[in-house]
């Protein structure tokens, strides 16, 4: 197998688990909106959303570490034992110490972050699971980087329908409601962390101890990466704080519920391109034109792809919300187009950022994009989520998303110009958006809080004549991959490996 094909497996395999893990909130829509009021899946958002920035700070961001490092330590087996037991046992460390801290200033965590939310147990629960997320997303990092893309699908396909069951058990039939989706994720999150210690003792990948000299080298790699992971998450946060605050936690629970469907776009690429930067690292090793070549190649394909996801999600989110939910969620499928341009813009972005993580000192500059991008998203969505609420809050994640991009291609390019073109891109975004606001005239106009057969009918003829409009535009490389034979080897491979 290729090293490209080998891509586009992974592509597939991380896609399909890390839906089934991260979009686990987006399949049990149809539960939640059942069992929970706007208000309870408000609580619930709030608090998710408060556990992804922390994860982050806790473990220093390591996470990049951990995947860019094996690259290095991957010959050199008793170093490799000890740089991940050094990361782990610092992690539980971090974390500890981080949940006893939330434990005691318990008073101004909640006047803070949790307006109208009891500590016991709803945020003690959150802050006890949070050394089980970290752990876990550790070992994620560790499989991603080992380039396991099977056994990660396998081990996410297994958490999925334990989570699956143990969340219809505590809210469907012992009626706990957002405790019950609480306790589910940290059940889930602490038999997998017991999983990761055995798993990689068995596979002979860890010793546990603390090398400091290791464990310097590689928070000097992850620590400046933390702002860019973080702030991110930090604007997310923000904005739910600020629409509880201006609003109520039923408009956090309608705008948790058009994020679910973010997450869909999110996880598509966050989880090609973890497969694809390992490749696209190989590929710049060789620094030779081809390898160029190549990486453009694959880079325009998946941006296709990328296209053909937004368009799904823009179009079809009203009729989806409509079927999966009840009537006092519906008018959340308003916010997912504005989100969906968001991220079609921050599709620009995945490509770029790899230019950047591949020069090591180069990786340190990245926070300069995301902690600019973020403060404006926090600086907008203080001006504009009182007047506008929701709305306010995701034009605001639009604009810190174009800032992003700004900023993430002028430092790449300062680095290496390996041919990417902004506006070879938007060529593929600008009609695929386009595309999609002619098919929502007739949502937005006439259909607002309605299932219309005529409106479907008119989304699926845009969305046909998007596809040809695709092919046509893209026939020469579409025909000449067709021809070379290998989509059939792909889909055979994935196949076999699935």
């Amino acid at each position: 197998m290729t090293a490209k094909k080998k891509v586009l497996i992974n592509s597939f395999l991380y896609t399909f688990s890390a839906l089934l893990c991260k979009a686990i909130n987006f399949f049990l829509l149809p539960v939640y909106t059942t069992f929970l009021t706007p208000e309870d899946y408000g609580v619930k958002n709030l608090v998710n959303s408060f556990t992804n920035v922390v994860i982050f700070i806790i473990a220093f961001s390591l996470y990049a570490a951990v995947i860019r490092f094996y690259a290095d330590y991957k010959e050199e087996n008793e170093k490799l034992r000890r740089f991940y037991g050094t990361v782990i046992i610092f992690v539980i460390f971090s974390s500890s110490i981080f949940t006893i801290l939330g434990i005691v200033f318990k008073n101004i965590l909640v006047a803070w972050f949790f307006k109208g939310i009891s500590f016991y147990p709803i945020v003690l629960i959150a802050l006890i699971t949070l050394s089980f997320l970290t752990l876990h997303r550790i070992h994620q990092s560790i499989l991603e980087g080992r380039q396991e893309g099977k056994k990660l699908t396998i081990l996410n396909l297994i958490m999925f329908g334990t989570q699956v069951c143990l969340t219809l058990l505590f809210i469907g039939v012992f009626k706990f409601g957002v405790i019950g989706v609480l306790l589910s994720i940290f059940i889930v999150n602490f038999c997998y962390s017991i999983y990761m210690f055995f798993d990689l003792k068995r596979n002979n990948l860890i010793s546990l101890c603390i090398d400091f000299k290791i464990l310097k080298v590689a928070l000097k790699y992850s620590i400046p990466i933390l702002p860019h992971n973080i702030s991110t998450y930090i604007a997310n946060f923000v904005s739910r704080v600020l629409i509880n605050i201006s609003g109520t936690l039923a408009s956090v629970g309608l705008y948790g519920v058009a994020s679910q469907f973010a997450v869909i776009i999110d996880t598509v690429q966050s989880s090609v391109n973890k497969a694809f930067m390992p490749w696209f690292f190989e590929m710049m090793n060789k620094n030779d034109e081809q390898s160029k070549r190549e990486i453009l190649s694959l880079s325009r394909f998946l941006l296709i792809i990328y296209s053909l996801v937004y368009m799904v999600i823009g179009l079809f989110s009203q009729e989806i919300i409509i079927i999966m939910t009840t009537e006092s969620y519906i008018m959340a499928w308003t916010i997912i187009p504005i989100l969906v341009v968001g991220f079609s813009v921050k599709s620009i972005y995945y490509f770029y950022i790899n230019i950047l993580f591949y020069y090591k000192k180069a990786s340190r500059k990245i926070f300069i994009a995301t902690v600019s991008g973020s403060l404006a998203d926090i600086v907008l969505a203080f001006a504009l989520v009182p007047v506008y609420g929701m709305y306010g809050a995701a034009i605001a994640f639009v604009v810190a998303k174009i800032i992003i991009v700004a900023i993430i291609v002028y430092i790449s390019n300062r680095y290496q110009n390996i041919g990417y073109r902004i506006a070879d891109m938007l060529k593929i975004i600008i009609p695929s958006l386009s595309f999609m606001a002619v098919g929502l005239y007739l949502s937005y106009s006439k259909y607002v809080q309605v299932f219309s057969v005529v409106n479907l009918l008119y989304k699926t003829g845009i969305f046909i004549a998007y596809l040809i409009f695709i092919y046509l535009s893209n026939r020469k490389s579409i025909n000449r991959i067709i021809k070379s034979g290998k989509i059939q080897q792909i889909f055979k491979r994935l196949r076999s490996s699935s």
